[in-house]
């Protein structure tokens, strides 16, 4: 049984308030505190890794800030297990539902994202997606009023690792 987070970075791992910069200066940095909330939370539901749904997932593999994103993760055991493709940047759902279909393997998931995007288009989608808001995964959400055990519980382990 694989359980998997659906990883957005900007506005989930840093905010307008980061000071940190990415290597190259192009991105805001991503805050240590926020991956270590994450890691602890994916360590305690026992989350194999994260498929990254983020703007980032579109840097080459060798670019110095994707490189950043896979250190500053893997310091806190977070394993990148893939990246979704939808066809356009505003429809992640598509690309998320896309990605289960082609790995079968997944049958627990939570999407962590700032913004909604497509994912109210698709019950299941909207019922694992937990929003920060933009301010950050400390401020999680849950999107749906009738949300899945799996992002309740997921989201009960994030709070309690922001206290």
């Amino acid at each position: 049984m694989a359980f998997v987070i659906f990883l957005d970075i900007d506005g989930v791992l840093n905010t307008k308030t980061t000071c940190e910069r990415a290597t190259s200066e192009q991105y805001t940095g991503i805050d240590g505190e926020r991956v270590k909330i994450l890691g602890l939370a994916m360590k305690e539901c026992r989350a194999e890794g994260v498929v990254l749904t983020t703007d980032w997932k579109d840097l080459p593999e060798e670019h110095e800030d994707y490189v950043y994103l896979q250190k500053k993760l893997a310091s806190y055991g977070i394993k990148i297990l893939g990246k979704t493709q939808e066809p356009y940047t505003w429809q992640r759902g598509v690309g998320i539902l896309q990605y289960l279909q082609e790995h079968p393997e997944i049958e627990e998931y939570v999407i962590i994202d700032d913004q909604h995007f497509d994912f109210r288009d698709d019950s299941k989608l909207w019922e694992n997606y937990l929003d920060t808001e933009c301010r950050g995964i400390e401020h999680s959400i849950l999107a749906s009023k009738t949300p899945t055990v799996t992002a309740m519980v997921f989201l009960d382990s994030i709070k309690h690792y922001s206290l």
